[in-house]
């Protein structure tokens, strides 16, 4: 530019001590890890629950988990036991209260295949 040069000046800037983390940091990042493990196992509890409990020699189950009902016109207590991420049908006895929804319950079953994969005809009333 015309014979002049400009010359440009750079500011260093002073080597001062390196920046800290503030003391609380490693207990948020540890309680954070300790969080993400205890929403992982109950996550894949979840995805694993199986309502189906055991099943006896006479071939009946024991179905527990929350009572979710289903309506229908004449056809008595029915509903969806479920726990995790699965449910199974079931049909109650003539004579037994329905359950509340949502409730935790205990039902001995019989498999029902006439009603459809993974239904029961519960052989008492619910407990719980």
């Amino acid at each position: 530019m015309n014979g002049i040069e400009v010359e440009r000046v750079v500011a260093a800037r002073p080597a001062g001590p390196r920046a800290r983390r503030p003391a609380w940091a490693l207990a948020v990042v540890v309680i954070a890890v300790l969080g993400m493990a205890a929403a992982l196992v109950v996550g894949i509890r979840g995805l694993l629950g199986n309502p189906v409990r055991s099943t006896a020699a006479d071939g009946t189950a024991l179905l527990v988990g929350s009572f979710e009902p289903l309506a229908c016109a004449g056809c008595g207590a029915q509903g969806y036991i479920q726990d995790g991420a699965r449910s199974v049908f079931v049909r109650l006895p003539a004579g037994c209260p329905e359950p509340a929804r949502e409730a935790r319950v205990e039902v001995h079953a019989r498999p029902a295949p006439d009603l459809g994969k993974h239904a029961f005809l519960a052989v008492a009333c619910p407990a719980g």
